[in-house]
């Protein structure tokens, strides 16, 4: 999955993420990625937490934080991310 406008990575945050089934996984609140030689940033996973704003606030680090590899995304649309499981 390509995310086209790097502004589009901001808008990430807060997103719901789904899993194929339609299940619930959480929301995102972190990506983490690195800077290639070339200026441009890969993304490499989403970090999702189901407590959603209080967790975007109070950071990383919590028991119910959870990772997906970037290459788990499956579908973008503007309410929510589908990640295979």
């Amino acid at each position: 999955m390509e995310l086209r406008d790097p502004g589009a990575l901001s808008e990430l945050l807060g997103r719901r993420v789904v899993d194929q089934s339609g299940r619930r996984m959480g929301r995102v609140y972190e990506a983490r990625g690195h800077w290639q030689p070339d200026g441009t940033v890969v993304i490499d996973e989403l970090i999702l937490s189901s407590r959603g704003l209080r967790r975007r606030l109070r950071g990383p680090g919590g028991s119910d934080d959870q990772a997906v590899p970037w290459e788990a995304v499956v579908d973008l649309s503007d309410e929510r991310v589908v990640v295979r499981r």
